[in-house]
């Protein structure tokens, strides 16, 4: 699976980039920027929601509420206050 580096836009953030596997957006327009998924199903990831925030994410939780899914990143802009590392 190719994956996509994001980092912090405001050069805020010391750790290294992350890697971004895949983008899925919910219904209710949270997005979710995630590495790949362990054999249970639990990625870590950046989500944009109610608040922003680093964590796992359950993807059998979500998947009834999954509008879209990509791993065309190329075509996904970055979270909020990070950038693609290669632009």
């Amino acid at each position: 699976m190719k994956t996509r580096n994001i980092i912090n836009a405001n050069n805020e953030d010391s750790s290294e980039p992350f890697a971004v596997a895949q983008h899925i957006m919910l219904k209710n327009f949270w997005e979710y920027y995630l590495e790949p998924a362990d054999e249970n199903g639990i990625a870590f990831g950046y989500v944009m929601g109610f608040e922003n925030e680093w964590g796992n994410v359950d993807l059998n939780e979500i998947k009834p509420h999954v509008i879209t899914r990509t791993t065309a990143l190329d075509e996904v802009m970055p979270p909020e206050g990070y950038r693609w590392a290669d632009e």
